[in-house]
């Protein structure tokens, strides 16, 4: 069995400055207690580490007076919820991921100006629920042509997208949006590393029999990469960890691409590798 690994595996530059902020936080002496505003990353495993090492979620901290420090994940908040984590009077570190941030300026900016503002996304997704706050209540998350009928009319529109949106599903609904609507300002927000991991995970997905996607179950980013993996036509296989693959299965491939999302930890992928190299000569 051959092995393919992505070359763009790993933490993403967002997840990593979080992940990077928090365990130096974390690494001081005699620092107070450190919350995040929800999961800084959707792994169990990386969760575990910054656990360990005394993080967690702040919704684990019910009836419990908040001291220390509160983080903002790379996914942001909008503004009425970091007004809510001012009051409780905590320190807060703003790990929000820089391309989030410009994503958050453009919606405020367009907004000011009249602009209504739609984002290409998840609307259960934490980023997006960060975004929308930016827009004063004229916005709206589309996911599908759908979607489209649900716009006001007579509006000027600024069109974003999240930043871990699938490219193809933009492009399809940027060509659509600019067909139906006059006044339109639309900008491609998906962050480049993102397009490059969705490029590389397509041209592997013809140079190999499977491909395995590794990240956590609640990770948009990993499902996406299932979704692109699966519409390529190759057979695809998703697990958090080994313990969630079926290696009787994959030991009948002479190759195997491996892809991890951008919140999956190096040593759950390298380990994975490591499982399924030694499946050589098994099959």
């Amino acid at each position: 069995m051959k092995v393919r690994v992505a070359q763009s595996y790993g933490f993403c530059f967002g997840v990593k400055r979080a992940m990077d902020l928090v365990l130096q936080l974390a690494n001081q002496e005699n620092r107070k207690k450190i919350f995040t505003d929800g999961p800084l990353i959707h792994n169990p495993q990386a969760l575990q580490v910054l656990r360990d090492q005394g993080v967690v979620p702040l919704s684990e901290a019910a009836g419990e007076k908040i001291e220390g420090t509160i983080v903002i994940r790379s996914h942001g908040v909008s503004p009425q919820r970091l007004e809510e984590l001012k009051k409780t009077g905590a320190r807060i570190l703003d790990a929000t991921c820089p391309k989030v941030k410009q994503v958050q300026s453009i919606i405020a900016q367009y907004a000011q100006k009249g602009f209504y503002v739609i984002i290409i996304g998840d609307p259960e997704h934490a980023e997006v629920r960060g975004l929308l706050g930016f827009a004063g209540g004229k916005s709206q998350v589309i996911q599908s042509e759908e979607d489209l009928n649900q716009i006001p009319p007579a509006q000027k529109l600024c069109v974003v997208a999240q930043t871990t949106q699938n490219r193809e599903k933009f492009l399809e609904l940027k060509e659509k949006i600019e067909k139906r609507f006059s006044a339109v300002e639309i900008f491609d927000t998906i962050c480049e590393t993102n397009r490059k991991r969705q490029e590389e995970l397509k041209y592997l997905c013809h140079t190999v029999e499977a491909i395995v996607v590794i990240g956590g179950k609640e990770s948009g980013n990993t499902r996406r990469l299932v979704e692109i993996a699966r519409a390529e036509g190759v057979s695809t296989f998703f697990g958090e960890t080994a313990e969630d693959l079926n290696f009787d299965q994959l030991k009948h491939y002479n190759e195997i691409g491996v892809f991890g999302g951008a919140s999956t930890p190096d040593w759950v992928i390298e380990k994975i590798v490591d499982q399924l190299t030694q499946l050589t000569g098994q099959s």
